[in-house]
């Protein structure tokens, strides 16, 4: 479409529709009949959708292709659904236009609630929009131009590695002058420019406005008005900058005699919020003497202008004037090395009543407003969002750049397909993804989880960089083995990326000569000879081996590259699977990213180790681990190695399969404290559920109990089907690792307890029940793998199955009552307990607490609550009370607390138990006091 002859007039005219459309939507949504009182504000941004008008004109109706991705900001939504609405690009999921209807519907329907499933419109561009092909959701400002850089970078990664990706695609931002003091934007600005993002434009809405009113910017201080300051920024971070500040009437002016101190005065002498002012005078005579006092040099230029063309010429911003604009973004493509700053000096309020004026951020049009725009475009009341006429020049040409983009949305789905159909030939040859990644730790001595997450990566590398064809292999190369290859596609499809921790989160295999960047850098440390062997060679280049993206300390740029890298799949059927390692505590640096890349569903894996106070060296700044609950998450804490093995090994199967709906974010939390690894299949041995034959009650060899079986005399099952079982309950969320149910003597009611215990400090609870178990109580420990599967939010959407049917917990009453129940004496004295909860975790009380709520027993829930401290584990554990002894003191506690619940019993009741000889079927429910 921009290399045909293009017709402003149309260009004006379907933008002037567009801005109709806008403010109807907008109206609308604030005068619906069904209205409550007391129903919060709906609101709208008319001003800030108008000052956006021809940015997205030019975009929709020219310059973007099909294949391209657009981020805006959010407040320009409703104009953004109204080009795309006179384009007909309002789809369903299989790419087919609305109906009219269908579309009339979703254009009343903007942040409305869609009971029947009929199409509405999110308040901001959404993932739920009928819109939103290759759009970035855009309701957290700062975030989605940093997504779409990251993008391009998945894009460029796609293509390098050998995957199809459309060619020329380019990725698009638009961005409010205000959003621009996001510090998430001037985070990503020197990354995408050393990686040489050259597809990628922002556009700065200029428009000197912010939500509360003008923006007063420090002129003297900056060295200019804040539009140079944004130009020095970019420049400086390897940008190349293009502002578009005139229109064609400024321009002419400009050639007339003395234009130049007109121009001049526009960009350098008056201040942002003094044009504001200006653009708010509307006697032109007054206008010239405000114009004098501010500058006395315009006095020539002023004698001569006519005051109707100097009135116009004001407002006459370059972000207004479509044949500027496009031209400023077709040539932002032009430079394939450097991404783009275009800064589009724009009206606040273009086209209305309200513009300029200050507060006008929130200010709705009146009715008279609405329907005098409404009339301008010659449409009936009773047809709000009437087209242009069938025979007219702008409908032509909105069905011709309908037919172009919607050609382009339609090939991208096949290349989908495609990609699609290349991964599943790939895994039919290779065979299915491996459940395990059989890593040996017998041989280890208290191996971490962290040390197991660079075992795994390091294999994938391995595998993924290894030829499959023997002769191929270099020297000293083993060849795969069969279980190796069924690895083979996954290992392809990883990459990693770290904020500067890749080497202390063990990802050093993943690094060393595999570090994918823009340029090639020559090995100088190489040509020196002062290379540290021991370290990995982090010198960058664009082999297809590289898999490693490496950051500096900018835990929101990687989260945002996780994010946008986890999305290849959706749009382009290319699952590559995206890993972070990040220190767990800085996770919630990037917890905006995070939530972007849960709400916009993207598929990744996040790994934020090491986590809670268990990283005791580094003390209270970097030990707090938070309760993180956001949907499509799904949080893991494995203890032993081999939990992390089968989660991992389970996230990339559902990954590259498309199976993890509501759970696309996998969140794993490591440490770096070992652990005895023989201590899983130790404990396990001694379960009944895993003896072949018990045949009657069991006792421990080191607590013999007369009419019970040493539990050692008894073979349990094969370790293969222990694991097997294991893995099952891993995976589930939850698991016994110590279990007393069938042992002589376990009397529940009496002297049981369940701990509960997550991560690290699972090696303090198993030591607790063996201490409790001298003293007679039987501690089961029940290990969690997953807070959210356990008492989280897919808990909740399962009705807590895992608690209280897997693992088979509940608000059991166990009644102890003397042998004669038929007299009133013997029945006062009917009592009973639950079996109550002990539960133990490394982070804030939130994972697990609210536990004994879900099945109704009481529970004592051991947590961080205060700064931690430097020290040892066993240190830092007794100064937050969740080492050994607090956990046995918790249990004493917890059973104490557990009080003997009365059991009242109507006079009634009683009369007819003694009248029955004891022959009555006792039926009641005990009153009980949490």
């Amino acid at each position: 479409m921009s290399k045909e002859k293009i017709d402003y007039s149309i260009l004006d005219s379907v933008a002037r529709r567009a801005h109709y459309y806008a403010m109807q939507m907008i109206h609308i949504a604030n005068h619906r009949e069904d209205k409550q009182l007391g129903d919060p504000k709906v609101g709208g941004h008319p001003a800030a959708s108008a000052s956006a008008l021809h940015i997205l004109g030019a975009l929709h109706l020219v310059v973007k292709s099909g294949f391209d991705h657009v981020a805006i900001k959010p407040h320009a939504s409703p104009v953004d659904h109204s080009y795309n609405y006179l384009l007909r690009l309002l789809l369903d999921k299989s790419l087919q236009p609305l109906t009219q209807s269908e579309m009339e519907t979703a254009m009343h329907g903007l942040r409305k609630y869609s009971h029947d499933g009929e199409p509405v419109f999110q308040s901001y561009h959404s993932a739920y929009d009928s819109d939103h092909h290759n759009f970035l959701p855009s309701g957290t400002v700062g975030i989605p131009p940093v997504n779409a850089g990251y993008l391009a970078l998945a894009y460029r990664y796609a293509a390098k590695h050998g995957y199809e990706t459309p060619k020329n695609a380019h990725f698009w931002a638009l961005i409010g002058d205000s959003e621009f003091r996001e510090g998430s934007l001037y985070e990503a600005m020197p990354d995408f420019g050393e990686r040489e993002l050259g597809n990628v434009t922002w556009i700065v809405d200029y428009n000197r406005q912010s939500l509360d009113g003008q923006r007063i910017t420090n002129k003297e201080a900056m060295h200019g008005n804040d539009d140079f300051r944004l130009q020095r920024t970019a420049e400086a971070n390897g940008w190349e900058v293009l502002q578009i500040r005139h229109g064609s009437l400024r321009k002419a002016l400009f050639k007339q005699a003395n234009g130049e101190d007109f121009k001049k005065f526009l960009e350098e002498t008056v201040e942002d919020y003094e044009l504001q002012a200006l653009l708010l005078i509307s006697d032109a005579e007054k206008l010239k003497k405000a114009l004098l006092e501010i500058d006395a040099r315009l006095k020539t230029f002023l004698s001569k202008v006519k005051s109707a063309d100097l009135w116009a010429a004001l407002r006459d911003l370059g972000g207004h004037d479509f044949a500027e604009i496009i031209a400023t973004l077709e040539k932002s493509k032009e430079n394939t090395r450097r991404p783009t700053l275009v800064i589009a000096h724009t009206l606040k309020g273009w086209g209305l009543s309200s513009a300029a004026v200050s507060g006008n951020h929130s200010s709705l049009p009146e009715q008279e407003e609405i329907d005098s725009l409404r009339q301008a475009q010659k449409i009936s009341a009773n047809s709000l969002f009437a087209r242009f006429a069938d025979a007219s020049a702008e409908t032509k040409f909105l069905e011709r750049r309908h037919k172009q983009l919607l050609g382009d949305i339609k090939e991208q789905a096949q290349i989908k397909q495609r990609n699609q159909q290349v991964l599943l030939e790939s895994i039919n040859k290779t065979g299915e993804i491996p459940d395990s990644f059989k890593i040996n730790v017998k041989l280890m001595s208290y191996p971490h989880t962290q040390w197991m997450l660079g075992q795994a990566t390091a294999k994938l590398t391995r595998i993924g960089n290894t030829p499959t064809s023997d002769g191929k292999l270099a020297k000293g190369q083993k060849a795969l083995t069969e279980e190796e290859l069924k690895w083979r596609v996954a290992s392809e499809l990883f990459v990693s990326m770290a904020p500067d921790v890749g080497t202390s989160t063990n990802l050093n295999p993943a690094m060393d000569g595999k570090v994918f960047s823009a340029t090639d850098t020559a090995d100088y440390e190489g040509e020196f000879e002062v290379r540290d062997r021991k370290s990995p060679n982090l010198i960058p280049s664009e082999e297809k081996s590289d898999r490693f993206l490496r950051f500096d300390i900018s835990e929101c740029n990687v989260m945002s590259c996780v994010g946008s890298f986890g999305k290849m799949r959706d749009i382009l059927g290319i699952s590559i699977i995206p890993l972070m390692t990040v220190y767990d505590f800085f996770v919630k640096r990037a917890l905006d990213q995070f939530f972007y890349n849960l709400y916009w569903k993207s598929s990744f894996l996040l790994v934020g180790t090491p986590s809670g106070v268990t990283l005791s060296p580094e003390g209270a700044q970097h030990g707090w681990k938070s309760d993180i609950q956001i949907p499509n998450q799904i949080t893991w804490e494995p203890y032993f190695c081999q939990e992390l093995d089968w989660i991992l090994a389970d996230a990339i199967r559902r990954h590259i399969q498309n199976d993890n709906e509501g759970r696309n974010g996998v969140f794993i939390r490591g440490v770096t404290r070992g652990a005895d690894q023989s201590e899983l299949m130790k404990r396990l041995k001694r379960q009944v559920r895993f003896k072949g034959e018990p045949g009657g009650a069991l006792h421990l060899s080191e607590f013999p109990l007369e009419g019970a079986t040493d539990e050692a005399q008894v073979d349990p099952l094969g370790e293969e089907q222990i694991y097997e079982q294991l893995k099952s309950d891993v995976l589930a969320g939850a698991y016994y690792l110590i279990d007393y149910q069938g042992y002589a003597g376990y009397s529940p009611g009496d002297n049981v307890v369940n701990i509960i215990s997550m991560g690290a400090p699972t090696a303090e609870a198993i030591q607790a029940s063996d201490e409790l178990l001298k003293s007679g109580i039987y501690a089961n420990v029940i290990v969690v793998t997953s807070s959210d599967l356990a008492v989280g939010i897919q808990a909740h959407e399962s009705d807590y199955e895992l608690l209280k049917g897997r693992l088979g917990l509940s608000d059991k009453l166990y009644l102890t009552a003397p042998d004669e129940l038929n007299s009133r004496a013997g029945i006062v004295t009917l009592a009973g307990r639950r079996i109550p909860l002990v539960s133990v975790h490394d982070g804030e009380a939130g994972l697990l607490d609210n536990a004994g709520s879900i099945i109704g027993v009481k529970q004592i829930s051991l947590a961080v609550r205060k700064h931690s401290k430097c020290g040892r584990p066993t240190d830092v554990y007794s100064y937050h009370d969740i080492d050994c002894p607090a956990i046995v003191a918790a249990v004493h506690n917890v059973l104490r607390d557990t009080a003997l619940e009365n059991v009242e019993i109507n006079e009634g009741l009683l009369q007819e138990i003694r009248n029955s000889n004891g022959h009555t079927r006792l039926a009641f429910e005990p009153r009980t006091e949490h």
